[in-house]
């Protein structure tokens, strides 16, 4: 049996969690943001389970991305690609698989001018300053965006996630005067924390991510599954003396005799190595502490509450239904995006 970590992605509970967020906003569509492989779980597998539950929208950062999810989600799906065109071979693949373009700046504007691919979309800058066409433009200039025929005008938030900062009223109001420059075009602000801050904020389209896969805080009421399941095998039991040490650099100090497991996960396999002696593993229903340092391939646990001693090669989770991913993502000083993104190539990816 392998003793290398295992990520369970539940793409059931991500296909319910699309539905849930659709539900929030009867009458617009709810795509799904499956960038970077599906936030780490697998763009194919993902987007099939969306594509049945649904979904026919998919937003992702470059056309090979795009590629994917085509093959995945099949002919009828719409695919923007967010990072927008660059000259070059890549162009083929917009036409090849049907990708909608996010034009962003004059160079993307330019460049799908020429080349005329296919269906774009425009972002606007409406005070994020990432990307983002401006909002100043003259009647001239937005009649000659009109002339691309876009399928979609949007922005993005940048302080979704609070919902009283005044910077979301601030760029609801600015992309309202798009919306309105465009007319018979659809419209598209909400991410995941946008999804939750009301009606104004939908327009004809929102766009979540990592609500998808279990992530943010929504507001009561609305509930969201757990999409993945991280577990990590017992290598080793033994007890800690009283004044000895844990780990690299010698961290943490034992006060008292205790019972420790090492696991087969570290920061190799996208466990931020900040989590040491702040992160809270689950062995069944037993909070178990992380002691010491994160090193590359180990973490060490405090099981003294066991009351049964674990087996060598019993799994322990580190995400899950226990391990909530924001919890666990607030305690490496982190966000739950960098928590799924950054799981690592060895972490076997199981589909239940």
């Amino acid at each position: 049996m392998s003793h290398t970590p295992r990520a369970t992605v539940l793409t059931g509970n991500i296909a319910d969690n699309w539905r849930t967020l659709d539900a929030l906003h009867p009458g617009a569509t709810t795509a799904a943001v499956v960038k970077a492989d599906a936030y780490g779980l697998g763009i194919a597998r993902v987007a099939r389970a969306l594509r049945i539950a649904g979904c026919q929208t998919f937003f992702v950062a470059y056309p090979e991305e795009g590629a994917a999810v085509r093959k995945a989600a099949g002919k009828a799906a719409r695919i923007f690609v967010l990072n927008g065109p660059m000259p070059g071979r890549e162009l083929a693949l917009y036409r090849d698989a049907n990708l909608t373009a996010v034009l962003s700046s004059e160079a993307h504007v330019l460049l799908w001018t020429n080349m005329m691919q296919g269906s774009c979309a425009l972002q606007f800058n409406t005070g994020m300053n990432r990307l983002g066409l401006p909002t100043d433009l003259g009647e001239k200039e937005l009649a000659s965006l009109r002339r691309l025929q876009p399928v979609l005008v949007m922005s993005h938030l940048a302080c979704a996630d609070e919902p009283d900062h005044p910077m979301n009223a601030q760029q609801r109001k600015a992309f309202n005067e798009v919306a309105d420059a465009f007319p018979d075009t659809p419209a598209s602000l909400a991410n995941s924390n946008g999804c939750y801050l009301g009606k104004k904020f939908a327009y004809d389209l929102t766009r979540p991510g990592l609500a998808l896969y279990g992530g943010t805080q929504p507001p009561a009421g609305t509930h969201l599954k757990t999409a993945v399941i991280l577990e990590a095998s017992i290598l080793s039991v033994f007890t800690g003396r009283a004044g000895e040490h844990v780990g690299y650099g010698a961290t943490h100090t034992l006060a008292e005799d205790r019972l420790l497991a090492t696991c087969s996960l570290g920061y190799a396999d996208g466990i931020p190595r900040s989590g040491g002696g702040r992160m809270t593993a689950w062995l069944g229903d037993l909070p178990c502490p992380v002691l010491g340092r994160i090193s590359m391939d180990l973490i060490t646990i405090d099981i003294t509450g066991c009351t049964k001693q674990p087996k060598i090669g019993e799994r322990v989770e580190f995400l899950g239904e226990n391990a909530k991913l924001e919890a666990q993502a607030s305690a490496c000083g982190t966000l739950g995006y960098e928590l799924l993104t950054g799981l690592g190539p060895r972490v076997q990816r199981v589909y239940r």
